[in-house]
C-alpha cells in the first residue's frame, strides 16, 4: 500500500487561552511528501492567516504521524522542518 500525505493549516496562536488554531483541513491525499509540500506553499501564498502547516500521514487506525512543519520565519521566508513524533490518535 502506498503512503498518502495530508495537510493541516493553522493560524498563529494569539494567546495561551486560545487553543484551537486549525483553519485548513485539506481532505485531499497527496501521493508524495514533495506534492504535499508544494501544495502547502500554495496555501501560504493564498491565505495570509496561515502561520503553520503540518504535513502528516495516517495509519490504518486513523493515527496521524507528522512528517514536516512549514512556517514563516522572522523575515517572512518559508522554513521547512522535518519532524517525527508520537502518533496522535483520532477521536
Amino acid at each position: 500500500m502506498k503512503e498518502k500525505f495530508f495537510i493541516e493549516g493553522h493560524r498563529s496562536k494569539t494567546s495561551y487561552e486560545h487553543e484551537e488554531t486549525l483553519i485548513l483541513d485539506d481532505k485531499k491525499a497527496y501521493a508524495s511528501e514533495k506534492d504535499a509540500s508544494a501544495k502547502a506553499k500554495e496555501y501560504f501564498e493564498k491565505d495570509e492567516n496561515i502561520g503553520l502547516i503540518l504535513i502528516y500521514k495516517k495509519t490504518g487506525l486513523g493515527e496521524k504521524t507528522g512528517i514536516k512543519f512549514i512556517h514563516r520565519d522572522m523575515e517572512g521566508a518559508l522554513e521547512e522542518i522535518d519532524s517525527w513524533w508520537e502518533p496522535i490518535k483520532s477521536c
